[in-house]
């Protein structure tokens, strides 16, 4: 049986959710320097879907953190999930309205309800 304590939004971002979004906001492509301001402050803003670990950011208007520059679509980054040379999928960063707004892993075969491990992830994101 799961005890875990049940997390509101604003708790804590986890090790490994940090360690994810580390590695996704690492690029080097217009927007990523203020992706990793808004890092800094962010928090866990509860689940994405039901039954899935996706989750959704937190990062607080107040703190009038710079914006992301607005885009034309699609995720912010992405980063491919691989088991050796095995591809696995792909991990996405979105950002809405100039900040961080969520990460949602999309599997090629399998059910995409547990995030992968860091180790896991590619060399590094690319531009989404």
């Amino acid at each position: 049986m799961n005890h875990h304590p049940l997390r509101v939004p604003g708790d804590p971002l986890s090790p490994r959710e940090r360690a994810l979004l580390d590695i996704l906001c690492s690029g080097t492509w217009r927007g990523t320097s203020e992706a990793r301001q808004q890092l800094a402050h962010a928090r866990w803003g509860g689940l994405e879907f039901d039954d899935c670990e996706c989750f959704l950011i937190d990062v607080p208007e107040e703190l009038d953190l710079p914006r992301i520059p607005k885009r034309s679509g699609g995720p912010f980054a992405t980063v491919e999930v691989l088991d050796g040379e095995t591809a696995l999928g792909h991990l996405n960063l979105w950002a809405v309205d100039g900040l961080l707004h969520s990460v949602d892993y999309m599997t090629f075969d399998a059910p995409d309800e547990q995030l992968p491990a860091a180790e896991l992830l590619g060399d590094g994101p690319f531009k989404g």
